[in-house]
Order: C-alpha cells, then structure tokens, then sequence
C-alpha cells in the first residue's frame, strides 16, 4: 500500500533523512522532504510541528521524525492536536504502534539505531494499519476524548449551558435509549405494528462503519482499474441521500493527486448538464449512476442523455457500457438496467440503509474510492464515533444522544432554527446536515430547520427561534470569535470540533445518531419521508398534461409587491426559502445570498437557500410537513430546450414541470408559497427584486 510521508529531522537525523527517503521513495510512496537540510544546529520541535500539521490537515498519511534520540520529536509531536506519535526503537512496537493505536508519526533516534534499522522501522510502521478491533477503537476514543479535554474543546455540545436540553437527556435516560437503539428496538419511536416494521428495516447504518470493512479491499482494487485506464473524471448521477455525501467528503478531501476529479450533477437544469457535457472528455468519464430505489427520475434522464452522448463519444455500445457503474439495492429497476446494458459494474447495497442514512454504505465509498480516499481511514473514524456513541454509553457522554437531546430539546423550546456555522475546509457538510436533519424530522407539524450557509450578520439581526452550530475544523479564530459574539448576545452555540477533514465520517456518524435521537425526543419517526413523493407525483401529473396538450399546467405567478405583502405580515418563527430553478452557477448563488443577508437583516428572520430539483430531496419534505412556518419564493426562468433520449419532453420541460408540480403541493398544503418567473439574465432579475424588496420590507 503506497502512501504520502512527510520525512523530517533535526542536525542529529540529518545524516538518515536522505537514505530514509531514497528507501521510501523505492517503496513506491510519494515522500515529502520537510527540512532540515544541512547539519548546522537546529530546533526540533520545527519540524516535529511540520510534520505534525502535515498529518492533521492531510497533506500526508504519515511521518516520520527524526533527531538525536527520537525522544524529543516525539514529545513536540504529541502537543499537536490530531497527532499520535510513537517513539519506535524495535519492529514489534513499530508495527503495534500502527495497529493498535492508530498512530500516524513515527518517531527515530538517530543515536540509538543504525541508518539500515531505521529504515527497518519505517517500513514496519507503514505496512501496518490500525487493526480496528473493538478494544482498540474504544481505547482510541478516550485518547481523543483527552486530547478535546485539554484543548477545552470537550464535549460538542456543553448541555449544562443549554438548559432546554436537560429534560431531552432526561428522557433518554429514562428510556435507556442507547441499549434500545443499538438493539434495533423501534419501540422508542412508534407503538404502530406497521411503522415498527418499517423502522426495523432502516436501522442497518449503525453497523456500516464496521461492515464496510470487508469491502475496502475490494473498492481499492476497483479504483486502481479505474485510474490505470485514464478516468480522469468521475461522475456521479443522484439525488439527496445518494449523492450529498459524495460530494461532502470530495470538497473536503479533494482528489488524490492521479485520481479523476468528482462531479455531482443531482439537477434537471439544461445549463448545467451542458455546462457538464462541455468539460468532459467522455471516452475518459466514469458514470456513476446512484439510487437506492433505482426510480430516481432524474437519475433515469441523466443516464440516458449521457448514456447516448457517450455512444456517439466512443462508438460502441457495448464499450460505453464500461463507463457506467450502479449503486443501488438489490431487485431494483436500476439493477436489471445495469445488467441489460452491460454496466461495467453493479454495487448492491444493504437494503436496511435509508438514503440519506446511507453516507458510509457503498453510495459513500464507492465514489471516495475513486478518488483516492483512504477508506480504511475514513471507515477508522467512523468506528471510532460509533465506539463513542456505544449501547453502554451513558446519555450525557454519548456525543450522539447527546446532541441529538439538545437539538430536540431545544426545537421544543422555541429554538427549531438550527443556524450551521462551518470552518470553510468543511462548509459543504452544511449540505448534508440539511438533508439528515430537515427531511427526518419534517413531518407531524413539527420539524428543525436547518439553516446552512446563510450570511453571518450581527449578533442582533438573529430572532429567538435559532440555535447555533459551530463545526470548526482545527484552528478557527474568526469561528470562535462570532459563536462567543453569538453567545455573549444570549444566543445558545453548540461547538463541535474536528481534527481534520478525516473526522467528516465520524460526523456522518454522530449526526446519523442525534438524528435518531432527536426523532424520540420529538415523538416522530425520523426513517420516514411521507410528503416527499407529493411533488413527484405532482411533476408526473404535470408532464401527463404536456404530453397531452403540448403545455404544462398554468397557474398565477406572483409580484415582487405580493411578496413584500406577505414578508411584512410575517410572524416571529417564521422562515424564508429561496428556491431556485435557475443554472447554479457562483454569479447566481451570489446574488441569491444577497438576497438572503438582506432579508434576514430586514425582518430577523431565518433564511434557507436551495435549487430546485435538489431541495426536492431534502428540505422539500420539511416544507410540507413541517411547522406551517415558510414563506417559499420559487424562482424560475426560461431554459433552451434539451432533449432526454427517449422521451417526449426535455430537460427545460421537465425543470419547469417539478417547479410547477412542487408549487401545486405547497398551495395544497397551504403553504405560504409564491412563484416568480424571472425576465433575463437570471443575476440581473435577481438584483432587481432585491432592490425592490430593499424599498417595501421594513
């Protein structure tokens, strides 16, 4: 197993580090030469920190230090956070430093060990990789739970500062919530026979981080295929729970140097999947085409427009078939389409993983596999948090339950805006904490809102209905600075704090977790979406009436001045989406959180954001059966028609006829929702309503 290795030393290693290197380098890993480069006097713990903060931001895999004794580096090492350095001076402890304990620096005295041992020990250490047996794991987790204990991190959430969250612990205490959940008992959510049942086949998540373990053999080999034929782009076709964690871990991780770049197309929208077409070269693309059903009708289109583009790309039919691989569950649709036509590869996953609990089943690591994640390291950290959030885990130590408890406790008190504020190097997880949170517990009349990516204002502009969430990543003084501002303005501030962009699966984990929980502390079944096949059956009957009269169903579009209308009658609780059939594209989303900021900044209300089709997988739920509390404003615009392979309709028919279809159910549900057609330039449009709502909303 290649690996990236910082190598660093001192004037005393300086006389091993190039053999070191020369040694590693021969292995086949790609080794980083971080100083020092001469034996003139020199202070260890520099490059014990530069090898350290190499590791915990995940530039590399590994290190090795090296210096005089080997003890010194180790200490430095140490004092960083996310770091585990074990000074190694025999074979056994270099391979049960790895193995057992997960350490990620190994440490070397050049004064102790010969030049040719040293390397012995560096080879050890990096053939090794952490065993995760159960011990382990939960001997690691209290390792971390003292490192956040001295950094003052502790817990993610500080419940004897959030007092709402008291009687929600409480009541998960009574009812010995951690045993019944790992125990799959869905008694704590529902009495109903029918609904039991339906639970008991959604509770297969809890194991993925362990079961997926016997797959990473497997999907590295995949991968390596893959990138030895040229892929240099990967592409993944989904919606929701099938693509959102995708995309998480790729802008968190990125690709791997050689790996093939990721892009996750879940819309409908002609100037996107144009866009796409462009930037591709399609005899070098892998598709990936994602659904847990296999019905996903904008998955189906996708496949076919590009199924039929790589046709033409490749010139034949049974090479474009190699280009496409499937991720779904047995018995699908999707399935006995892979195999008809001659799919390249069908991965079948558990059956009794939810979609959008599904972020560490194969709809997570097949496309992190591909580029280039360590999944054994990723699967590592998700067992970790899974050993923390353990059946014998007390409540109030167990980071899941825990927080789950004082985001319920905290919507039943007034305070269902869930407000993230996330480091940048992780702000696309805002993206999937929407989706677990608004769609699981969206339902009954009740619901958090999850308000992700919204402007930062003054502590001022917040109303009293928002809770705080601050995901930092490492060091993160502004961060830290406006949840103290926040805080400091009565605000309640969850803190959750990563080491690195590896800790993302622990959080898809302890999310997972706290969602479940929060389900309980709610009195809902959070496994269950019951108003999101509305709108499709709404866009079906939309299109049925296109393909009948040539025309999509009419209904009254609204102005800027009824907007302004309802924004001033607005009531504190109360919320704004922006919904957006329009090409993404970074002008647009620009002019959108314009928008945004000056909204909330005008009625103190809390603002979301989503484009349409994709908030149809995840808020979309929330906004039928949540609280009767949105004030919905769907944006649309004209689209140059782009025809799906086999149908009647295309793309820009389609768009239209889920905007419609999403209006319709929204009005049916009496919903406040309002409907703009944009003339021109989206961005232009854009402007000028903000100008004019600027003017009328006070």
């Amino acid at each position: 197993m290649t690996m990236r290795v910082a190598v660093a030393a001192d004037h005393a290693g300086f006389p091993y580090k190039a053999g070191m290197i020369h040694a590693l380098k021969a292995d086949g890993h790609e080794v980083f030469d971080l100083g020092t480069d001469s034996d003139a006097p020199a202070d260890y713990p520099d490059f014990a920190r530069a090898v350290g903060v190499a590791v915990r931001e995940g530039r590399v895999d590994a290190g090795v230090i090296i210096c005089g004794s080997g003890a010194g580096v180790s200490i430095a090492a140490n004092k960083l956070r996310g770091v585990r350095a074990a000074l190694c001076h025999d074979v056994f402890t270099a391979r049960q430093a790895r193995e057992d304990d997960d350490a990620n620096v190994l440490c070397l005295g050049a004064r102790v060990i010969a030049e040719d041992f040293a390397i012995t020990l560096a080879r050890a250490f990096l053939g090794a990789r952490f065993s995760g047996a159960e011990r382990h794991r939960r001997r690691l987790e209290k390792v971390l739970a003292l490192e956040r204990a001295e950094m003052g991190e502790g817990a993610a959430v500080d419940t004897h500062a959030i007092a709402p969250a008291e009687a929600a612990i409480a009541h998960l205490e009574s009812i010995d919530a951690g045993r019944r959940l790992w125990a799959e008992d869905p008694a704590p959510w529902t009495t109903a026979a029918t609904t039991r049942a339906a639970i008991l086949n959604r509770l297969g998540w809890l194991r993925a981080p362990q079961e997926m373990r016997r797959h990473v053999a497997d999907l590295e080999r995949f991968a390596a295929e893959v990138r030895g034929e040229g892929i240099t782009d990967v592409v993944l076709f989904g919606m929701g729970g099938s693509s959102l964690a995708p995309e998480v871990l790729h802008a968190a991780l990125g690709a791997a140097p050689g790996h093939p770049a990721l892009t996750v197309l879940d819309t409908t929208d002609p100037g996107a999947i144009r866009a796409t077409l462009r930037r591709l070269a399609l005899p070098r693309t892998l598709f990936l085409v994602s659904s847990k059903s296999g019905t996903t009708p904008e998955m189906l289109a996708l496949y076919r427009f590009f199924r039929a583009e790589t046709d033409k790309a490749v010139g034949d039919d049974a090479r474009a078939g190699g280009h496409f691989v499937a991720i779904t569950d047995a018995g699908t649709p999707l399935e006995k389409l892979a195999s008809e036509s001659g799919f390249r590869r069908t991965f079948l996953n558990d059956p009794r993983i939810g979609g959008r609990f599904s972020a560490l089943s194969f709809f997570g690591l097949v496309p992190a596999a591909l580029v280039g994640a360590d999944l054994g390291r990723l699967l590592d950290r998700a067992a970790a948090m899974a050993a923390s959030c353990g059946a014998e885990v007390p409540v109030r130590e167990n980071p899941g339950l825990r927080l789950g408890a004082t985001l319920a406790g905290l919507a039943q008190a007034g305070r269902a805006k869930v407000t993230l504020m996330l480091s940048p190097g992780v702000r696309a997880l805002g993206i999937w904490l929407e989706q677990l949170l608004t769609e699981s517990t969206g339902e009954l009349g009740r619901g958090l809102v999850v308000v992700d990516d919204e402007p930062l204002g003054v502590p001022d502009a917040y109303g009293t209905d928002r809770v705080f969430v601050a995901v930092r990543l490492g060091r993160d003084e502004a961060l830290d600075a406006t949840a103290a501002a926040l805080e400091s303005a009565g605000h309640p501030v969850i803190r959750v704090t990563m080491s690195d962009a590896y800790d993302v699966p622990a959080e898809f984990f302890r999310w997972e977790v706290a969602t479940a929980a929060a389900g309980i502390v709610l009195g809902l079944n959070p496994f269950d979406e019951p108003n999101v096949a509305q709108a499709k059956d709404a866009t079906t009957t939309a299109l049925a009436r296109f393909l009948e009269t040539g025309r999509l169903p009419e209904w009254p579009s609204d102005s800027v001045d009824e907007l302004a209308r309802v924004l001033s009658e607005a009531r504190p609780g109360d919320y704004i989406g922006l919904l957006a059939y329009l090409t993404p594209a970074e002008a647009t989303t620009t002019a959108l959180q314009k928008m945004r900021a000056m909204l909330r900044d005008r009625t103190r209300l809390a603002t979301t954001m989503g484009y349409g089709p994709r908030y149809l997988h995840s808020t979309g739920q929330l906004h039928k059966g949540g609280p009767p509390t949105p004030i919905l404003v769907l944006f649309t615009a004209a689209h140059e028609e782009l025809p799906i392979p086999g149908e009647r309709y295309g793309f820009a028919t389609l768009e239209m006829a889920q905007a419609l279809g999403d209006l319709a159910t929204l009005r049916a549900a009496q919903r406040r929702a309002l409907w703009l057609p944009l003339d021109g330039a989206p961005v232009d449009a854009l402007a000028r309503v903000t100008s004019t709502l600027e003017r009328k909303v006070h």
